[in-house]
């Protein structure tokens, strides 16, 4: 063992000196830190700059997906628009291909919606509509009636009073005030029953069946009754009921009715991705130059546009951007 020597009196300054050593490495790595920090705060930023572009190109693929889906349904309508102009009636077959279709393109995860609208330009939009056949609620009765709409799905509860005598649209409109707390919308259909429509996101409230109580003729006082509202069917089971019921004149009406939404939902998804593409191109190409205030702003475009697939929104801004100047990125997705 080796025992460093000292002045008489002293105090060995070893200690003091890898004190001092310990320090001034402390702060040499935290100075040789400093600049590296500085350095990695940019690739930061364009990593996160490039995740989002990453998000922007699977929303563009999304689309694509909408097109190849409308594209199967205007094939298949095609081909019922040959068929039906060479005979006067429609067999079980075509009927059960096209609620095949309709569950295969309409689902709650495929591309269209049940009016075959593409679920992206939808966006957040998109409802799911219902009606119940063995509730009568639009037609007068005599006295008061007191109903309470229970949802198990949200532990929710909706009050509505409906007075002696009302009828129709007054119902409606009491129950539409009512059930908005549950973004419930209540309507009159085109044949004067009661449907209901929510948001696609809620639609459980709707599939489980509701618990009705309360006081009056329809519902009278008691235990809870489970009503089970039904989903309206989409716009092919429509076409194929229609059809199964011989009605062949007024379902040709609607097929061409629904070939010419068809384009022209075609025509404004395309023209969203072009236009989508075109504006990521020149982000990329000029990404580079960009300063890291500018790159910052950038993302924060880009991330509010790409939240809740506001597709529609976003298109209509791209195409009223159309000639911006190319010196101001930003701009181009503003």
């Amino acid at each position: 063992m080796q025992i460093q020597q000292t002045r008489p009196g002293g105090v060995a300054e070893a200690p003091a000196q890898l004190k001092l050593r310990g320090q001034a490495s402390v702060q040499g790595k935290n100075k040789s830190r400093q600049p590296v920090a500085m350095d990695r705060h940019p690739n930061v930023a364009r990593l996160e700059r490039w995740a989002l572009i990453g998000t922007a190109q699977q929303r563009i693929a999304h689309a694509q997906g909408g097109e190849q889906a409308l594209g199967q349904v205007w094939g298949e309508l095609k081909r019922l628009e040959r068929q039906l102009s060479q005979t006067t009636s429609a067999g079980g077959e075509i009927v059960q291909r096209l609620r095949t279709l309709e569950e295969k393109l309409t689902s709650q995860d495929a591309p269209l919606t049940d009016a075959l609208k593409p679920r992206l330009l939808n966006g957040a939009g998109s409802r799911v509509h219902y009606g119940v056949d063995h509730l009568e609620l639009l037609t007068a009765k005599p006295t008061a009636e007191r109903l309470v709409l229970a949802f198990p799905v949200s532990n929710s509860a909706v009050e509505v009073l409906i007075p002696a005598g009302a009828q129709g649209q007054e119902v409606i409109k009491r129950l539409d005030q009512a059930l908005n707390k549950e973004q419930i919308q209540a309507r009159m259909s085109e044949q004067g029953k009661l449907e209901l429509s929510l948001p696609e996101a809620q639609r459980r409230k709707l599939d489980e069946p509701v618990l009705i109580s309360g006081e009056g003729i329809r519902i009278p006082a008691g235990n809870p009754v489970p009503v089970k509202f039904k989903q309206h069917p989409g716009q092919l089971s429509l076409l194929g009921e229609g059809l199964g019921r011989g009605e062949i004149k007024q379902e040709q009406r609607r097929l061409h009715k629904l070939l010419g939404e068809i384009e022209q939902s075609v025509r404004e998804l395309k023209q969203f991705r072009q236009k989508m593409v075109q504006q990521l191109d020149k982000v990329k190409s000029r990404s580079q130059s960009l300063k890291l205030d500018e790159l910052e702003q950038l993302q924060s475009k880009l991330s509010s546009q790409l939240k809740d697939g506001g597709f529609a929104g976003t298109m209509a801004g791209l195409l009223a951007q159309a000639n911006v100047s190319r010196q101001n990125v930003v701009a181009l997705l503003a």
